[in-house]
């Protein structure tokens, strides 16, 4: 196959994919319920119109150009979208660009669920061939049931739990962020505090997902694990590490890494329990914010940007695909 023309063809797929994303975003938002415009009014309208009309209701619905057919909203969509700009807030930062609100926190987000994420598979597929490599022995099972466990428990409550037995009743670790404090602080310090305040959220985002990966793998190298080829290799005398390491493991990593490619893919969502119990400014906080005030322009570039993400890292697991599979280069 032509790698060229294959990433031209991904590349297309990509677009097209965005583009109908964009598209459901936009009507999305059309057809949910609550109106913008009451959140800014005062009570009664503050007005004493006897027709019960409200004109400063129809000059925002004016501005916000909520008046026009949704042919032309659509097509101004689409127009400000793929041009970069996404928007300005009606109801959240009043005026203020979308871009300008999301920027900060997007950034706290990737390294709050990017670190996450990143520790999340590293243990998983650390537990994951562990568990495989002697599935039915006592390893496996306790490695199986104490993630099943952990998956099957509400982030929230897990959030709390860690926050009531380090941070309250042993004070180990802080209970709540406060970014305003890093203006006042030298670097080493600001680094210093924001990865001890990284650690109680990562460890419930682990806790949370670790089943997720140290599954995947496991199921997967039960799958492989009886194949000729496996036999071959025992055959030949390869040492257990040997037969893990050349054989199994390159064969088992390919469900891997699609899981790890959604997982990736909405690093940028953020996580909205998360960052919500322990104070973070992330984008997950921001998208519970923008909900409470119906600021629809910023609650929909958050989810274009997030759904963008997940769409590049799967295009990125297809690309990796051809260098890890032979048969996919080869098809």
């Amino acid at each position: 196959m032509n790698f060229r023309r294959y990433l031209l063809r991904k590349a297309v797929y990509v677009i097209i994919t965005i583009f109908f994303i964009a598209s459901l975003n936009f009507l999305l938002f059309q057809v949910i319920a609550g109106d913008p415009t009451y959140v800014l009014l005062p009570r009664g309208c503050g007005t004493s119109n006897v027709t019960g009309e409200c004109p400063l209701r129809a000059q925002l619905i004016h501005e916000w150009a909520l008046d026009q057919p949704l042919i032309v909203r659509f097509v101004t969509y689409l127009r400000n979208v793929f041009s970069g700009n996404l928007g300005t807030s009606i109801t959240y930062q009043t005026g203020v660009p979308v871009a300008t609100i999301i920027a900060p926190r997007l950034s706290t987000t990737l390294i709050l669920v990017g670190v996450a994420t990143a520790a999340t598979m590293w243990l998983g597929i650390i537990l994951g061939r562990i568990s495989g490599w002697r599935r039915g022995r006592p390893a496996d099972v306790i490695i199986t049931l104490s993630t099943l466990f952990g998956y099957s428990m509400p982030s929230f409550w897990v959030s709390l739990l860690l926050i009531f037995s380090l941070s309250v009743s042993v004070r180990i670790f802080p209970v709540y962020w406060d970014f305003g404090a890093y203006a006042r602080m030298d670097l080493l310090s600001a680094v210093l505090d924001y990865i001890w305040h990284l650690i109680l959220p990562v460890a419930t985002f682990i806790i949370t997902n670790v089943a997720w990966f140290s599954l995947t793998l496991r199921n997967s190298l039960t799958d492989v694990l009886p194949e000729d080829y496996m036999i071959t290799a025992r055959a030949k005398g390869l040492s257990q590490g040997q037969q893990l390491r050349w054989h199994a493991l390159p064969n088992a990593r390919l469900p891997l890494v699609t899981a790890s490619a959604l997982y990736f893919g909405w690093v940028v969502s953020g996580a909205i329990v998360i960052e919500i119990v322990f104070t973070i400014q992330g984008l997950g906080q921001l998208t519970w914010e923008a909900t409470t005030s119906f600021d629809f322009p910023l609650l929909s570039a958050i989810f274009l940007i997030a759904t963008i993400g997940v769409v590049v890292a799967n295009a990125v697991a297809d690309v990796l695909y051809m260098f890890l599979d032979p048969r996919v280069r080869e098809a």
